[in-house]
């Protein structure tokens, strides 16, 4: 099902999508994705959607599906079962969560534009699960805006060429839309800058010193940060500890060279900064499930 409505105060374009097995079986797929311009002191929501998709503020309304919804532009309030009534500014992004009750609309005297997809999948039930994402922290602010309104219109653009294998394509496309959501998440929870700058400087120098031992609390008081700080933000930004950041590292290290190189397993272990050589072995074996020996002689390329 597909609207685009010319009207000058509410233009909107949206569309529904049935699913086939090849899309369920990709494990992301796309069932809506529109966006609707509300000017001021006008009903929302507004008439066309889907039984399913419509609701009033009275009644509120519960889905069977996900959705991320973009506001670029006015205020407005959003309440669900899982959080209290909040505002929303532009700029301001908010998840919604298939069986939790929901409701939102923009304030009469600004309106404002809103952007939408909605989705599901194994993948996304892998992502709450693991609990990349909470009905309980379900505004997201701020958020990435520039590249966020890329995406969406790069998406609409998508549907109106009607592309072929189009769910696939919404797929990537909602993918690199929740990267950049979880991103903005972790550096709302971590402080932007500050831990940014930080968390750079300590992936330069580990880059620069895979030989060397890494200091934490030294390159804490550098930087002006507590250990403590500096060990949690680093794991927050990168989903590993500094220790094991730096272990991922020296085994890149050791994999170039045992790809293009014709030294012995002893000397690649010292060059990617290994002291001990049984050590890197076994730490190699239990990463790639073959010893370095095996990984040369299979010619393993470069994950």
């Amino acid at each position: 099902m597909e609207a685009e409505i010319g009207h000058k105060q509410n233009p909107r374009l949206y569309r529904y999508f049935p699913l086939s097995k090849r899309d369920q079986a990709w494990g992301l797929f796309v069932t809506t994705v529109g966006e609707t311009l509300i000017g001021s002191h006008l009903p929302y929501p507004p008439e066309g959607h889907p039984k399913g998709y419509a609701f009033d503020w009275a009644r509120g309304r519960v889905l069977h599906d996900h959705q991320v919804v973009y506001i670029s532009r006015g205020r407005g309030w959003l309440e669900t079962a899982r959080m209290p009534r909040q505002t929303l500014e532009a700029g301001s992004v908010f998840l919604l969560f298939p069986g939790v009750w929901h409701r939102y609309r923009p304030m009469p005297d600004t309106g404002w534009e809103e952007h939408w997809i909605g989705f599901g999948g194994a993948q996304v039930r892998r992502w709450t699960k693991e609990g990349f994402f909470a009905a309980q922290h379900a505004v997201i602010y701020p958020a990435p805006e520039a590249a966020l309104r890329g995406l969406f219109t790069r998406a609409l653009e998508a549907v109106q060429a009607n592309q072929p294998a189009l769910q696939q394509v919404l797929a990537g496309i909602l993918g690199d839309m929740m990267g950049l959501l979880y991103s903005a998440q972790q550096a709302r929870f971590t402080g932007l800058r500050e831990s940014t700058s930080a968390i750079q400087q300590v992936v330069e120098h580990m880059q620069s010193n895979l030989l060397t031992k890494l200091d934490l609390p030294v390159m804490a008081g550098r930087l002006g940060v507590s250990y403590s700080w500096l060990r949690r933000t680093f794991q927050q930004h990168t989903g590993l500890s500094p220790h094991q950041y730096l272990l991922e590292l020296r085994l890149i290290r050791a994999r170039n060279l045992l790809a293009h190189d014709t030294l012995p397993v002893k000397r690649v272990a010292r060059e990617a900064g290994f002291e001990d050589e049984h050590y890197f072995s076994r730490l190699f074996r239990r990463k790639t499930g073959v010893t370095p020996t095996e990984w040369r002689s299979r010619g393993t390329p470069l994950p």
